[in-house]
This record gives structure tokens, C-alpha cells and sequence, in this order.
């Protein structure tokens, strides 16, 4: 009898403690004028983000690569007087040097601080690595991934002094290697291991440090269509223009082709919206005790496929993830091989 007595109490303190955490985990901070700086806001997760936590009353600071373009005036008509837009490109180190000094300048006039820093400026790229120039390679990091160490390093003693947060956009495809995706996916894989090591280190400062990763959201946020695509369609051609005469004839134009058709269709098959990751987002500024990680599903179906397997790569053998991404999304193209 005393054995079901214990195991209840103990069953029932487990359910408690549960319960409890998860009351603690929905607490929101009040961010009525606390700072949010947000890289990457011309369009996309940056700009819809912005206005969501300016309509939540914080004083955005968005970082746009143009803050004279026309998206970025859009964004500041349709935001409150709280938001600023301020002129960011995040491979420029004078640029962050006084982005930093607007917002001190800022805090200094109205104590706003700088509750949290969002880490989302970004760009694609796509291609066999036979084909990738080395300078694609350069390009990219820069952006991704030395960009956001060197935004996150100059704004860092800010975010140490309101034991805030720092919010790093990394992708789906920071957990999940496919083909065609290695000048991107090594800036993501980058991203998540400085967001790790970044946690692990700010633990005795209590800022917290949160990754949200997309999955197919491409179509939506501007990343594959406009613009972006052309420069991914001109960077084609520098593939082929610059490929080793060997590579060219393995390799055929009608295979470089083939791959960047199915780009173009990736387009068509992502999430209409980008409300879930903005919802993620949203999260991991205001709850008292926002998740590690937030992998948001997207594309139109039932499922994720990107998401589905980036959680199977965290358990099954990597044979067994070779031979399924090799079924799934390595087969095309490879008919029009040496063609």
C-alpha cells in the first residue's frame, strides 16, 4: 500500500512541476519602449517582424540594406513613431560602428536600452560545389555568417546590460545537409554553432541567446523571387563561365539548367505566410523563458520535408540520412548528366 502511495506523490509531483514550468514558460516581459534592434528588415522575416513588435509597443531600431529604398519607407509609414529605420549593411563595419551609436544616442536621450538583438539579414545562394566559386563561398558568409558575428559582438555589451537576448535566424538547412546547398548550409551550420557557443558563454551574464530556423518559407520572404532571383540566375551563368572545361563536360549545361528550374519551382511549393516564424519570433523576444530552438515548419503540404528531416537526422544513422536524401532529393537532374 505505502509502494502506490509513493508512486502516486511522486506521479503527482511530476504533473506539478510541469505544470508549473509550463505557467513560467508563457510569461511574457512588458516591452512598452524597450529596444529591439532587427537586421534585414527591407523585406521578408525582417521588415513583417518589425512591425509586429512595434505593434507590440517596443521602440524598433530596423536595419535595412537601403533605408532610403522604397521598402523601407513603406515600413516606416505603416509603424508607429517608435520605429526607426537606420541604414545597416552588415559586411560594413562602419555601418554597424554607427548603428551602434544612433541607438546609445538613442537610450541616452529617452532610456530605452536594447532589450534584444535579432540577427536576420541574410542571403541565398545555390549550386553543385563543382560549380561554386570560391568567391560565392566569401560572398555569403559575409552575410550570414561574419555578419552576424560582428553585429552581435558591437551590440553584445548592450544586451549584457538588460540581461536581454540575442535571437539568431539560421535555417532549417542548419540541421540538414542537402545537395547544391553547401555555400548557404555552411553559413547556417556556422550560425548555429556561434548561437550555441554564444548561450553556452552569456549563461553567467543572463542574457539568453535563441535559434529560429525556417523551413520553407522561401517563396514568401523574397529570398527566391525578384531581385534575389535574378542575382541567383546570374550567378548561373558565372558557374558555367567559369567552370573547368572537365567539370562542363562531365557535368553538361542542360544538368546546371535542370537545377535551377527546380529553384525556380521551390518558389511555388513554400509556406504563403510568414506568420509562424514571426509567431517564433514574437516568442523569443517576449516569453520570460523563450525555447533554445524553434524549427518552424513551412511549405504548403501535409508536412515539411526539410523540417521532417532534419529531426530524423538528429536520431537515425547517417547511411540511413544519405540514403534518404539521396532518394529525395539528390535524383534531379541526373538524367541530363554529360548532356
Amino acid at each position: 500500500m505505502w509502494m502506490i502511495v509513493v508512486i502516486l506523490s511522486v506521479l503527482l509531483g511530476v504533473c506539478f512541476y510541469v505544470y508549473k514550468s509550463r505557467r513560467s514558460n508563457l510569461r511574457r516581459i512588458h516591452g512598452e519602449g524597450q529596444g529591439i534592434f532587427i537586421t534585414g528588415c527591407d523585406t521578408g522575416f525582417g521588415y513583417d517582424l518589425a512591425k509586429r513588435l512595434d505593434g507590440l509597443g517596443f521602440r524598433v531600431f530596423a536595419g535595412c540594406l537601403n533605408s532610403n529604398g522604397k521598402e523601407a519607407g513603406e515600413l516606416a509609414r505603416s509603424c508607429s513613431k517608435l520605429l526607426s529605420v537606420v541604414q545597416l549593411d552588415v559586411t560594413k563595419e562602419d555601418q554597424i560602428t554607427s548603428a551602434k551609436a544612433y541607438v546609445e544616442t538613442v537610450h541616452r536621450n529617452i532610456g530605452c536600452g536594447l532589450w534584444a538583438l535579432v540577427n536576420n539579414a541574410g542571403i541565398d545562394c545555390y549550386g553543385d560545389i563543382e560549380f561554386s566559386p570560391t568567391e560565392f563561398y566569401r560572398r555569403v558568409a559575409d552575410v550570414n555568417l561574419f555578419g552576424m558575428v560582428h553585429v552581435t559582438k558591437t551590440f553584445l555589451p548592450m544586451i549584457r546590460k538588460s540581461k536581454g537576448r540575442v535571437i539568431n535566424n539560421t535555417s532549417v538547412k542548419g540541421r540538414l545537409s542537402l545537395p547544391r546547398i553547401s555555400v548557404y548550409g555552411i553559413t547556417k551550420y556556422g550560425g548555429e554553432n556561434f548561437s550555441d557557443c554564444l548561450r553556452l558563454e552569456m549563461r553567467k551574464f543572463g542574457v539568453k541567446v535563441v535559434i529560429v530556423e525556417p523551413g520553407n518559407f522561401g517563396g514568401v520572404t523574397g529570398i527566391l523571387s525578384g531581385s534575389n532571383l535574378n542575382r541567383l540566375k546570374d550567378d548561373k551563368e558565372t558557374m558555367w563561365n567559369r567552370a573547368d572545361p572537365e567539370v562542363k563536360q562531365v557535368y553538361g549545361r542542360k544538368y546546371l539548367e535542370s537545377q535551377f528550374s527546380e529553384l525556380e519551382r521551390a518558389a511555388d511549393t513554400s509556406c504563403r505566410t510568414t506568420t509562424p516564424v514571426i509567431d517564433a519570433f514574437e516568442d523569443a523576444v517576449t516569453l520570460e523563458n523563450p525555447r533554445t530552438r524553434y524549427l518552424v515548419h513551412g511549405g504548403r503540404g501535409l508536412f515539411d520535408k526539410c523540417c521532417v528531416y532534419a529531426t530524423l537526422n538528429s536520431y537515425l544513422p547517417t547511411a540511413w540520412m544519405d540514403f534518404l536524401v539521396d532518394r529525395w532529393f539528390n535524383s534531379s537532374g541526373v538524367a541530363e548528366i554529360g548532356i
